[in-house]
C-alpha cells in the first residue's frame, strides 16, 4: 500500500526537489505577472456588473453612474499601487500587510491586518472560481446545473497545481492569463473602434422597475462592488521573495504593469457596458453580452469566454501562493501552528495549500457558487489589509527619517485615508448582505492567533533554558537515577509476549509489572495456565474490568502506580505488524488507543516492541510451517 501511494503522489505531484533547487523556482517578471496578477486582472470580469447590479435598482437610467464609480475605482487603484510600490522596496523579505502592520503599529494591527488577508485569500478562491464557472455556463448553458461540481473540481485542480511547484505552476498560469489580457484587451478596441464608426448599438433589454431612488449612498453601494476589481492587488508585495534578483525592482516593475493593465481593462469594459447598455442577467454575465454584442456568436466570443474562465479560476492562484506564504510566516512567528512552515517535495508549502483549498470548497458549497453571494464576504478584508499596511508605511517612513521621508509618508498617508474610507463604506454597504461574517471572523482569527503564540511561548519557557543556573540544574537532572517502574500490558503468551517481557526486566528488574485486563473467563484461565507453565518470576497481575473496557482501567492502573519526576514508569506494549496494507483491518487497533491514552498521563514513558508476522525466531517459522495446508 505504502508503495502504490508512493507512486500515485510521485505521478501526480513531481519528483522530490532538494532545497539548493529553490533558487532556480524564482519567478521572471513576465511568468510573476501570470503568478501574481491574474487575481486583480481576473477582478474586471465582474466588477463592472457589480456596479451595474448596485445601480439598476433605481432603473435603467441610473447605470449611467457606472462611469463615475469605475473612474473612482481606477483612482484609488492608481494612489493604491503607487503606495504597494514604496513597501516593495521597504520591505523585500514580503510579508505584506501583516509584516508592515506588526513591525510599525504593534502585534495586534499586525494580527488583524494578516486575518484580513487571510480571510481575503480563501475568499479570493471561492469567488475566482464561482466567477469562472459561470462565464464558462453563460457560453454553454447546459452546465449550468453541473456548477458546484465543476467549481469544486477546479479549485482541486489549481491545489494539486500549485503543490508541483511555483515555477511549474507559474508557467501553467501564464497562458490563461495572456489569452484573457489579449482577448479582453482586443474586445474594447474593436468595440471601440466599431462605436466610433457607428457600427455599435444598445442591446434591446427589458424594462426595469425601478425600487430604490437614485442617491449618495447607492452610488457608494456601487463603488463597494467595483472597488472588488482591486483585490490581488498586495499580492506582489507579499511574494516579493518569488522574483528573481533583483527582487524589490522586478516586482515594483510588476506591480506598475499589472495595475496599468488592470485600470485599462477595467475602464474599457465598463464603458462598453455603458455604450451597450448591458444589465445584468442571472445566466450570463455582463462580459459574455458584451463580448457577444461585439464579437457576435463566432469563434473569438467563445474563446473569450474560455479565457475568462481560465483566467478567473487561474486567479486563485494568487492565493495558493499568497496565503501559504503568509500562513509560514506567522507560523515562524509562532501566531498559526508551525506545521505551515514545513515545505512539501516540490519545495510548496504544503499544508498552507491544502488548508485554503479545503475551505475555499467549504465557501462554495456553503454559498452554491453564486458569485453576487460571496461579494460582500469579499472586499472587506482586502481594504483592511490595505489600511493597516499603508498605515504602517507612514510609521516606517517616520522612524526612519531619510532625506524625502515626508513625500513617501505623504503618499503612503493618502492610501491608508482612501482605503479606509472604502473599508468603511463596504462594510456600511454590504453589512446585512454578508458582511457581518467577515466582521466576526477577523477578530476569531485574532484570538485564534493568541491563543496559539500563548502556547508556544509557555512551551518554549518550560522547554528552552534561560540561563546557566537552570542549565546546571538540568545537568543534576541528567546525571540523576530516578526510580523505574516498567509496566508490561499482556493479552496472551507467544514469542512476542516473552521478547518484552525479556526486555522489560533488563530496563528496571527489580520492578516489573505484568498486568492484564480482564475480559473472558476462558481466555483469562488459558492465560494463566500458559503463564504458568512459561516459568517466569514476574506475577501476572489481573485487573477487573466489569464492562469489558481496556483503556480505561489501563490507564487507571497506571496512575495508580503514582509515577512523577522521582519515580518514572515505562510502559511496555506489544504490538505485531503484518505483512499487507489490507490486513490491518482484520485487527482491532488496541494498542494505537492505549499508546494516545497513555500519552496524555505526565511521567509515563510508552514503548511499542513491534512483531513482524514472518520474522520470528527458526523455532516460532517451524511452528508457522507445520500447520501450512499440505
Amino acid at each position: 500500500m505504502t508503495s502504490v501511494l508512493f507512486s500515485l503522489k510521485r505521478a501526480v505531484i513531481g519528483r522530490p526537489m532538494a532545497t539548493a533547487e529553490e533558487q532556480h523556482e524564482r519567478l521572471s517578471k513576465k511568468v510573476a505577472l501570470a503568478v501574481f496578477s491574474s487575481d486583480a486582472i481576473s477582478s474586471t470580469a465582474y466588477a463592472t456588473e457589480e456596479i451595474l447590479i448596485a445601480l439598476v435598482v433605481a432603473g435603467v437610467t441610473a447605470t449611467v453612474y457606472s462611469l463615475p464609480a469605475a473612474a473612482l475605482v481606477a483612482f484609488l487603484l492608481v494612489i493604491v499601487a503607487i503606495s504597494y510600490r514604496q513597501t516593495v522596496y521597504a520591505y523585500p523579505s514580503g510579508g505584506g500587510s501583516y509584516i508592515v502592520a506588526g513591525e510599525n503599529l504593534g502585534v495586534l494591527p499586525g494580527l488583524v491586518a494578516a486575518a484580513s488577508l487571510l480571510v481575503d485569500y480563501v475568499m479570493t478562491v471561492a469567488v475566482s472560481v464561482a466567477s469562472g464557472v459561470a462565464a464558462i455556463t453563460s457560453a454553454f448553458p447546459s452546465l449550468f446545473s453541473y456548477r458546484l461540481f465543476i467549481a469544486v473540481v477546479l479549485v482541486v485542480l489549481v491545489a494539486v497545481i500549485n503543490l508541483r511547484g511555483i515555477r511549474e505552476s507559474g508557467s501553467i498560469f501564464a497562458i490563461p492569463t495572456y489569452a484573457f489580457v489579449l482577448l479582453c484587451g482586443g474586445l474594447i478596441v474593436v468595440g471601440a473602434i466599431r462605436y466610433a464608426t457607428g457600427n455599435l448599438h444598445a442591446l434591446p433589454q427589458e424594462a426595469v422597475t425601478p425600487v430604490a431612488l437614485m442617491g449618495p449612498w447607492l452610488f457608494l453601494k456601487a463603488f463597494s462592488g467595483g472597488a472588488s476589481a482591486m483585490t490581488g492587488t498586495e499580492a506582489i508585495s507579499n511574494g516579493v521573495p518569488a522574483f528573481k534578483r533583483p527582487e524589490s525592482k522586478n516586482a515594483a516593475i510588476t506591480l506598475l504593469v499589472m495595475a496599468g493593465i488592470l485600470g485599462f481593462l477595467f475602464i474599457g469594459i465598463t464603458a462598453l457596458a455603458h455604450v451597450l447598455d448591458v444589465l445584468p442577467k442571472d445566466h450570463d454575465t455582463v462580459m459574455s453580452q458584451i463580448a457577444r454584442a461585439v464579437y457576435g456568436n463566432g469563434f473569438l466570443y467563445y474563446a473569450l469566454q474560455i479565457a475568462t474562465m481560465g483566467i478567473l479560476v487561474l486567479a486563485s492562484n494568487t492565493s495558493f501562493n499568497g496565503f501559504p506564504r503568509l500562513a509560514a510566516v506567522m507560523a515562524e512567528h509562532g501566531h498559526l501552528p508551525r506545521q505551515f512552515m514545513n515545505r512539501g517535495d516540490r519545495l510548496a508549502f504544503s499544508n498552507g495549500i491544502i488548508g485554503l483549498a479545503v475551505t475555499a470548497i467549504v465557501i462554495i458549497v456553503i454559498f452554491k457558487a453564486r458569485v453576487h453571494s460571496m461579494i460582500p464576504l469579499y472586499a472587506v478584508g482586502v481594504f483592511t489589509g490595505f489600511t493597516l499596511s499603508q498605515t504602517g508605511m507612514v510609521v516606517h517612513w517616520r522612524k526612519l527619517s531619510e532625506p524625502g521621508w515626508h513625500r513617501k509618508a505623504l503618499l503612503n498617508g493618502l492610501g491608508a485615508c482612501m482605503t479606509a474610507v472604502v473599508a468603511v463604506v463596504i462594510v456600511a454597504t454590504k453589512f446585512t448582505r454578508g458582511a457581518w461574517i467577515v466582521v466576526i471572523a477577523i477578530p476569531l482569527i485574532v484570538l485564534f492567533c493568541t491563543a496559539v503564540k500563548r502556547h508556544y511561548d509557555r512551551v518554549g519557557r518550560m522547554l528552552e533554558p534561560a540561563d546557566e543556573s537552570q542549565l546546571e540544574r538540568l545537568g543534576a537532572v541528567a546525571q540523576s537515577a530516578p526510580r523505574t517502574t516498567v509496566v508490561l500490558f499482556v493479552s496472551q503468551v507467544n514469542e512476542l509476549t516473552a521478547r518484552s517481557l525479556s526486555f522489560a526486566q533488563a530496563l528496571s528488574p527489580a520492578d516489573v509489572h505484568a498486568v492484564t485486563i480482564k475480559g473472558d473467563d476462558k481466555r483469562l484461565h488459558r492465560l494463566e495456565e500458559s503463564w504458568a507453565a512459561m516459568g517466569t518470576k514476574v506475577p501476572l497481575k489481573i485487573i477487573e474490568s466489569p464492562y469489558r473496557e481496556l483503556v480505561r482501567p489501563a490507564v487507571e492502573y497506571v496512575r495508580s502506580l503514582e509515577p512523577g519526576p522521582e519515580h518514572m514508569v515505562t510502559v511496555i506494549i506489544p504490538e505485531f505488524v503484518v505483512e499487507h496494507w489490507w490486513e490491518a483491518a482484520l485487527h482491532n487497533q488496541n494498542a494505537f488507543r492505549l499508546k494516545g491514552a497513555l500519552l496524555l498521563v505526565p511521567w509515563v514513558v510508552v514503548l511499542s516492541v513491534p512483531f513482524h508476522i514472518g520474522t520470528g525466531s527458526p523455532e516460532t517459522r517451524a511452528v508457522e510451517e507445520s500447520h501450512q495446508p499440505a
